[in-house]
């Protein structure tokens, strides 16, 4: 066939340019793909790639997606509020109680310091007094981009670490509060005194809203609505909507609700929980990249390379920069930190990133800051998070980790039962425990390999129990021929902090000796029985046991001082102590009680079942040796 004849039919068929939304969300999620992979061939942030990416599909690179189109944009901003609601939701607020006084000084310092001198630039500059704030309060937040570096490096814990992570909180609370102060007066329009008080009426709505209300609705709707996953990550989502839009009608910039939003529902959304890992697949793949690329998109060459954006970027650098190098350096100084410690909270609270592109693009937007600053801007997030990653690699090994001796019981708490049954008692006490140190619950349903098959059903029933207790878990199914090696196996995968196995009866208890001093003997892992039918945690007794093992030996110190710890966690101001040497103790409590004693297995073996709507917690000696004499694993699944 020649191409004569071949002429016809190519003449007949149209072929046009490509154009319309699938094609721009084609060149978008290319640029989301290769963009970050590209860049870090070079060894440079993966962040940098999204915005260059978005320069080179976008108006001043190759025009793929124009200035015309609302598509990109209107997406972004929608990633703009997510990326501020999973600032709020990632944050460590432990850390801040547990470091209020370092963390309260040095937010102070790193906040006030960037802040004086992104104001002093502002008028220097001949700015307008809002346009000043809102250059001073961008300079002074910070984002943890390499705090995933530092926790690898197992030194979360560390103080200067927490008092940086905790000091986000603060920082980035502040910035926003000066963002809406500044796009209120802008945008409310009125006298000043009206402007202000609609400032303080919206901003305290707002707040009385997201950490009051909202956390209640929340836990209520993932209680009876969010047995199903998707339902979970939709009610996440609609908390921030909603936090958003309320902000926004009083006048507010929404990203300030949506970062309320997420510390309303820090609690409720655990960082190491399955709706956190779903939070973070969805911002990381979707919503937070396509707000970069949607920034990157205001990139303008011609602008960058004027005299003017050179100075701004400098006099942006010095003042963010300098200010979080002085604070760091106070804090030295100050609260007792050492050089490596203090050049560890440099490289943490340098990188400017979620907050300073937020209020960039919102000063951009209200008229308040030229193409020059929000090119400036670009630049000093580049020169930010290359001297932050520097000073993080450099003197992250110089800091030594904290002892793990030290570690949190809440951090992980693995869940481990036979009977459906007992789910709700052992969720609401795996929450009460972890709730604490934010940490997360793990369920765990135990199986012969006879009746796995059939007992998989029994997960969905173990789910609700687990969402009906207010935890965000994910059950499974343990599949072993032994319980000892099944929960060593779980501990082991989980990472566990505590191990709570669930029995109804002392004699179920008391036939588990061998598998529970297995598990005991073979993992530093503490470990408890939790035994009864109690239906909610109210009374809360500690009970010491005051008989001696058939040895002479003391009784057990660590089981003792974990009773203790639980005791404190479970029953709180309202928590009874005594002391008992009868070997039916556990018969004489009352229905709605739950005791908790330390005990080696030999006192296991005496217990005696607590009546009807009462339960025991039996803390077992870590490290015990078996007394029965048979080998670990040879027990019978319960």
């Amino acid at each position: 066939m020649t191409a004569s004849t071949l002429a016809p039919v190519f003449a007949a068929v149209s072929i046009k340019s490509p154009t319309g939304p699938a094609w721009e969300f084609l060149v978008l999620f290319l640029v989301v793909i290769l963009g970050p992979p590209i860049v870090r061939r070079f060894r440079g942030p993966g962040i940098i790639g999204l915005i260059i990416g978005g320069f080179v599909i976008g108006p001043y690179g190759l025009n793929v997606i124009g200035a015309g189109d609302t598509t990109v944009p209107e997406l972004g901003q929608l990633g703009l509020l997510y990326l501020m609601f999973v600032a709020g939701v990632e944050l460590d607020l432990a850390l801040v109680r547990v470091h209020r006084r370092a963390v309260a000084s040095f937010a102070g310092l790193t906040f006030l310091l960037p802040m004086l001198f992104g104001v002093v630039i502002g008028f220097a500059l001949s700015w307008s007094t809002p346009a000043a704030l809102l250059l001073g309060a961008l300079l002074s937040s910070h984002t943890l981009l390499l705090y995933p570096t530092v926790r690898q490096a197992r030194l979360s814990t560390d103080t200067a670490v927490a008092s940086a992570v905790g000091a986000t909180v603060l920082t980035d609370t502040a910035a926003l509060v000066v963002l809406a102060a500044v796009s209120g007066s802008q945008l409310a329009g009125g006298s000043p005194v009206s402007t202000a008080l609609q400032i303080v009426i919206g901003l305290t709505v707002l707040i009385g809203f997201s950490l009051g209300l909202l956390p209640r609705l929340a836990r209520f709707a993932f209680r009876y609505l969010g047995t199903d996953r998707v339902v979970r990550f939709l009610l996440a989502v609609a908390s921030f909507l909603a936090a958003a839009t309320l902000a926004e009608s009083f006048g507010i910039e929404p990203i300030v609700g949506a970062f309320f939003a997420g510390l309303a529902l820090n609690r409720l959304v655990p960082n190491e929980g399955p709706l956190m890992e779903r939070i973070d697949f969805f911002g990381s793949a979707v919503f937070v990249p396509v707000f970069l690329v949607s920034v990157g998109m205001l990139l303008d060459p011609s602008v960058m390379v004027q005299g003017e954006t050179l100075k701004l970027a400098v006099l942006f650098i010095a003042a963010s920069m300098g200010g979080k190098l002085l604070a760091s350096l106070f804090a030295q100084l100050t609260i007792g930190f050492s050089r490596p410690q203090a050049s560890l909270m440099f490289g943490l609270t340098v990188p400017q990133a979620a907050a300073t592109l937020a209020a960039t693009v919102v000063g951009f937007n209200i008229g308040l800051f030229s193409q020059s600053v929000v090119n400036a801007v670009l630049v000093l997030i580049l020169v930010s998070i290359i001297v932050g990653t520097v000073v993080v690699e450099r003197f992250k090994t110089r800091v030594a980790p904290p002892d793990v001796g030290a570690e949190k019981i809440g951090r992980r708490v693995l869940v481990t039962l036979q009977d459906p049954a007992l789910a709700k008692l052992g969720f609401a006490i795996g929450a009460r425990i972890a709730a604490a140190d934010t940490g997360v619950v793990r369920g765990v349903l135990a199986t012969s390999t006879v009746d796995a098959q059939s007992r998989s059903e029994l997960l969905a029933e173990l789910s609700r129990a687990g969402f009906a207790a207010g935890v965000d878990t994910e059950p499974r199914l343990m599949v072993q021929t032994s319980l000892a090696e099944g929960v060593l196996h779980a501990a082991a995968e989980e990472d566990a902090s505590l191990v709570l196995i669930g029995q109804h009866s002392a004699k179920a208890a008391s036939a588990l000796g061998t598998s529970a001093e297995a598990v005991a003997a073979a993992t530093p892992v503490p470990v408890a029985i939790v035994i009864g039918s109690l239906e909610r945690v109210g009374e809360v007794e500690l009970v010491r046991l005051r008989d001696s093992q058939p040895n002479g030996a003391p009784a057990p110190t660590s089981a003792s001082r974990l009773a203790a710890e639980l005791a404190t966690r479970l029953g709180g101001s309202r928590l009874r102590t005594r002391d008992s040497s009868s070997e039916s103790w556990s018969a004489e409590l009352r229905p709605g009680q739950l005791c908790i004693a330390p005990a080696a297995s030999w006192q296991l073996l005496a217990f005696s079942d607590p009546p009807a709507g009462a339960a025991v917690i039996v803390v077992l000696e870590p490290g015990v040796p078996l007394i029965t004499g048979q080998p670990p694993y040879a027990d019978v699944l319960i």
